[in-house]
């Protein structure tokens, strides 16, 4: 296994990138060559294809610290989590609790009491959750987020739903002490069922497409 961590380290010295700037570029962008590397070994390349297919993925160091500089500058005041986690989970966010307040709103209520309109209403509601985990993974990507900060932010809007559930969960709780308790946790596991599994796993399975980076990979012969 190789250190990736000194090669990129030994690439990256005469940039003139402020230490704090040099340390994180370095850990990332060893990440990367090192996932690289990997695949490349997995794909049964040898050990000096694998390292040149690991570096294929900065074949210009130069022009690499040129776009450094240029995105430190339009940076400004921003940090990397507001723009590759806390912008696309609150963009994902913003558009679920629209979705929330809006849908109740726009449909009559006997459309609830239909039990024709159940399944569709239900199916239309997953799909929304799926653009939203994809919205806010994409934008992360964009962004230059990791993997962790790309599924973070497309499950952003599980806040709401833990707040929600807490909410009912609480209310009904102290609503009516005089309720059995096992019908009390069977209401309590239904709505964390109804509040928080269904909508996460529609969130997450939104993010998948978008937790590859763009790079293509080439098979060894």
């Amino acid at each position: 296994m190789r250190d990736w961590s000194s090669v990129v380290r030994s690439r990256l010295i005469a940039l003139g990138i402020e230490a704090e700037r040099e340390e994180e570029i370095r850990a990332e962008l060893a990440e990367h060559l090192e996932d690289a590397y990997v695949d490349a070994i997995r794909r049964g390349c040898t050990e000096e294809d694998a390292v040149a297919r690991a570096l294929e993925r900065v074949p210009d160091w130069t022009r690499l610290a040129d776009a450094i500089r240029r995105a430190d500058q339009k940076e400004g005041p921003m940090s990397p989590d507001a723009k590759t986690l806390w912008l696309p989970g609150m963009a994902a966010l913003g558009c679920a609790a629209a979705v929330m307040l809006g849908v109740p709103r726009l449909l009559p209520a006997s459309l609830w009491l239909d039990p024709r309109a159940t399944m569709p209403m239900t199916a239309g509601l997953l799909l929304s959750y799926l653009a939203f985990g994809a919205l806010g993974a994409s934008l992360s990507r964009r962004a230059g987020g990791g993997v962790a900060a790309r599924v973070a932010a497309g499950i952003f809007p599980l806040a709401l739903h833990v707040s929600m559930f807490v909410t009912v969960v609480v209310a009904a709780m102290f609503g009516d002490r005089r309720s059995p308790e096992a019908i009390q946790i069977n209401f309590q596991l239904g709505a964390a069922l109804i509040f928080i599994v269904i909508p996460g796993i529609a969130l997450t399975v939104g993010t998948l497409p978008f937790l590859r980076d763009n790079a293509k990979t080439r098979a060894c012969a």
